[in-house]
């Protein structure tokens, strides 16, 4: 059988079909995405709620706010401040790692007018694409606006439209399912655009982006564009994937399930 390579945390992994072992399988219907974080807790939403669970597929916790309108996405880089993104209200909110509430951020306080995704910044602050303007901007810890990507409808010509948005290893990735991936530096400043059309979210892994198509996990080297497909397990039609300290973690359309390798 052919050998799949994935680079994750600073060592090769060769991954086979046959080499996943079954954790736990739950049946799950309407889930709407899925993350984790680098201490392997999974995180999904359901309807209006965030579910967490551990590891080992077992419940921990769970967060709802039905107040707010749609809850649209969690940033879980860090997993002891979690970030959930409302953005009918164009509000954050902060949870610790037992989903407990430490703040709310009023983006159109801060002259956000119109932010479409988010995501934590791993230096501090937060990541806001603000189509107000076009902009891509950053927000400190001060809740001040430090950084400004200018217009990208300008810049590039094309009508940005994000759907997900994560920053890794210095670099910001904002996926326009249209477009393909905008890529920026940690000040903001649009760099280059990867012309792979995505539909969801996608995993940055070292040199590496982790993303579906066609009900298949692809990898994609983001210097040398050389791409592969990871095998997986036999599954339903598939939704999310994710990797994380040799698990994988899918979500499909009826169910969320933990392998380990």
């Amino acid at each position: 059988m052919k050998r799949i390579l994935i680079f994750i945390s600073l060592f090769c992994v060769a991954i086979h079909e046959g080499d996943y072992t079954l954790i736990i399988g739950l049946p799950f219907n309407g889930a709407r995405s899925l993350s984790t974080d680098n201490l392997g807790n999974a995180y999904v939403i359901f309807g209006n709620q965030l579910l967490q669970f551990n590891s080992a597929g077992e419940p921990k916790a769970n967060y709802s706010e039905s107040s707010l309108g749609e809850l649209r996405s969690v940033d879980a880089t860090n997993p002891l401040k979690l970030m959930l993104f409302y953005p009918d209200f164009s509000r954050l909110t902060l949870l610790n790692a037992q989903l407990a509430v430490q703040s709310t951020i009023h983006l159109r306080q801060l002259g956000i007018q119109q932010a479409v995704v988010v995501c934590n910044s791993m230096y501090g602050g937060y990541w806001i694409f603000d189509r107000q303007d076009f902009q891509l901007k950053k927000i400190d810890l001060n809740l001040q606006v430090v950084y400004q990507s200018g217009d990208l409808l300008s810049l590039t010509g094309s009508n940005v439209n994000p759907n997900f948005l994560v920053e890794n290893n210095g670099f910001v990735y904002m996926n326009d399912p249209t477009n393909g991936i905008f890529v920026f530096d940690r000040y903001g400043t649009y760099f280059k655009t990867i012309p792979i059309k995505i539909e969801t979210g996608f995993q940055v892994i070292e040199n590496e982006l982790l993303y579906i198509q066609g009900e298949k996990l692809f990898a994609i080297h983001l210097k040398t564009f050389i791409e592969r497909e990871i095998l997986l397990p036999s599954h339903g039609k598939l939704k999310y994937a994710r990797i994380e300290n040799q698990q994988l973690y899918l979500l499909t359309n009826d169910s969320l399930t933990f392998y380990s390798f």
